[in-house]
């Protein structure tokens, strides 16, 4: 019966789009590359199918910024009814085929363009900054991890109870998405951890006055991201549970990274502000930095990694014992030739998510964020 319906279906397409093509045989000819010509076309059903299997504007659109606008992602094809009629489609000619637009998928469409608008707009580099822009690939990492079913405990209650800065890597092209699906498996108190989390965090997100916007796409991450009953029996059920705590982890910490910009930038505001007031010598302290990194498809294109300023004086508080000594003798008039400088001494990691069609791969770039000040 399958067989037949694949053969009838090629049939019709290759009448309808024949008809197509003399029709349009009479109007304005149309040289666009995008038109595949089905009637001339000598395969065997399997091609058709693989076809009818993918929309063209889902296999050749890119899930990131188009080469015209660096942070554009209106043309991003993440339309839930046009992925419905493609499963559809699918469950008709291949109903056991794996290979089909997920609900992960549809969630990373929406990730990125949640994160495309909430996140500063990115500006096109001038040919200095590029120069300055450092690849990630040059920073060191360490092994990555991969996030799955074989994930260990550590790894996801880092990933859930932790606030270590985060970026995210998308891929260059959105087709490489459609078969993700990955799973995990969290046991029941560190599910209840992450529910808490999240709803704390998006509380956090809507007090901001981000706009209707943003509360709409937050809106459908929740739902895409929402957690099936725990207990139930069924096998797909409960598959669709562990992604669906996938997607809740993603979902925590894409919004952990938009909670921690814009308290940096509120940071950043502020010192603005005190730079526009009396000028007092400040002591060793830590400020807000930001820098930007290359990757493709990276949000946030910018991290902040901190800096460290301010005067190491009398009297000294902070340092180590070689720093006191130092100061002391500075103080007493004795020439030196390096004098107490204010440098971070405490870091916190990167941590870096990076979606592939596969899977997705977690590294931590060590040492990246500075967390402490002292004079040294």
């Amino acid at each position: 019966m399958l067989f037949h319906a694949r053969f009838w279906l090629m049939q019709l397409l290759t009448v309808a789009t024949g008809s197509y093509g003399a029709s349009v045989g009479h109007k304005e000819q149309d040289n666009s590359p995008r038109v595949t010509q089905l009637s001339g076309w000598n395969g065997n059903e399997q091609e058709v199918a693989d076809m009818v299997r993918v929309p063209h504007s889902a296999s050749e659109q890119p899930i990131g910024p188009s080469a015209h606008s660096t942070h554009s992602t209106e043309d991003v094809p993440c339309d839930e009814e046009q992925l419905a009629h493609s499963r559809a489609m699918d469950d008709f000619l291949n109903p056991l085929d794996e290979k089909l637009p997920s609900r992960t998928y549809l969630f990373l469409c929406e990730l990125h363009k949640f994160l495309s608008d909430v996140l500063p707009q990115k500006e096109g580099p001038t040919s200095q900054e590029g120069a300055n822009t450092v690849s990630l690939d040059a920073l060191h990492s360490l092994p990555p991890l991969s996030l799955g079913v074989s994930s260990t405990e550590s790894l996801l209650s880092g990933l859930v109870n932790s606030s270590t800065p985060t970026v995210f890597v998308f891929p260059e092209r959105q087709q490489g998405l459609q078969i993700h699906r990955v799973e995990v498996t969290l046991d029941s108190s560190l599910l209840s951890v992450l529910r808490m989390r999240l709803d704390e965090a998006m509380a956090q997100v809507k007090q901001q006055e981000a706009g209707q916007n943003v509360i709409d796409r937050l809106q459908k991450l929740s739902k895409l991201s929402a957690l099936s009953p725990e207990g139930e029996d069924d096998e797909a059920v409960a598959k669709e549970h562990k992604r669906a705590q996938y997607r809740s982890v993603l979902l925590l910490k894409a919004l952990q990274v938009v909670l921690s910009t814009w308290e940096m930038e509120r940071a950043q505001r502020a010192a603005r502000a005190d730079e526009d007031g009396p000028s007092v010598p400040s002591q060793c302290r830590l400020q807000s930095l930001s820098v930007s990194l290359r990757k493709f498809f990276l949000e946030p294109s910018k991290v902040n990694i901190n800096n460290c300023e301010g005067e190491c004086g009398f009297p000294l508080t902070s340092g180590n014992n070689h720093a006191i000594l130092l100061n002391s003798h500075i103080q007493s008039g004795q020439p030196v030739n390096r004098s107490l400088c204010c440098v971070p001494v405490e870091f916190d990691d990167l941590c870096v998510i990076e979606l592939e069609s596969e899977g997705t791969n977690i590294s931590f770039k060590t040492n990246v964020v500075a967390t402490k000040c002292e004079c040294r």
